[in-house]
């Protein structure tokens, strides 16, 4: 038990470390070394758990994703699809130095949509469903990366939205971009 309860807390530190390198400098340009140096741990300790930096990163997106996915549910609303997406926007906006961090780095789109799949999903699964079924992959996939940046968007301006203006304006723009399939 302590020996996991050490392992979780080494974890923590490098992960730590490495956000807090990541809002000084882009990630590619972040050393092994620096990260043990602003953790105050060794490059030993280091290679006991990450085979690199950017395993690293792995698991701070894995931790977030696992984070996320367990308050979204464990989040119960009035039965309003926007008063539940609020709830998660919320969420982000209370742990915004890791959502920021990550969005306004320079990690591939598709990384950063990851970050957000639960929500992005919960939201998917309220739409139609078009008849063309060969179409769903691809008006999925757009209203994902489409809701990505703009809640990226949202982050990058320092939340100038409240939640329940951003949960609405997403909702209405997943409503049209299927309102323009469906009337083809």
């Amino acid at each position: 038990m302590a020996a996991t309860r050490r392992t979780e807390m080494t974890k923590l530190l490098f992960r730590t470390a490495l956000i807090e390198l990541m809002q000084e400098k882009p990630f590619h340009k972040i050393t092994v070394k620096e990260i043990c140096e602003q953790a105050d741990l060794n490059r030993t300790t280091f290679y006991l758990h990450y085979t690199d930096q950017t395993q690293l990163l792995k698991d701070i997106v894995s931790k977030l994703e696992m984070d996320t996915a367990e308050h979204f549910s464990s989040v119960t609303g009035t039965g309003d699809d926007i008063d539940i997406l609020c709830k998660h926007l919320e969420y982000i906006k209370d742990n915004a130095k890791i959502y920021k961090t990550l969005m306004s780095s320079n990690l591939d789109y598709e990384t950063k949509t990851k970050i957000f799949k639960n929500m992005l999903d919960d939201m998917k699964s309220k739409l139609p469903v078009l008849a063309n079924r060969i179409e769903n992959p691809y008006a999925y996939k757009f209203i994902t990366f489409g809701c990505g940046s703009v809640i990226s968007k949202w982050i990058d301006n320092g939340f100038d939205l409240e939640t329940h203006e951003l949960a609405k304006l997403l909702f209405n723009l997943c409503k049209k971009a299927y309102e323009a399939q469906i009337d083809e």
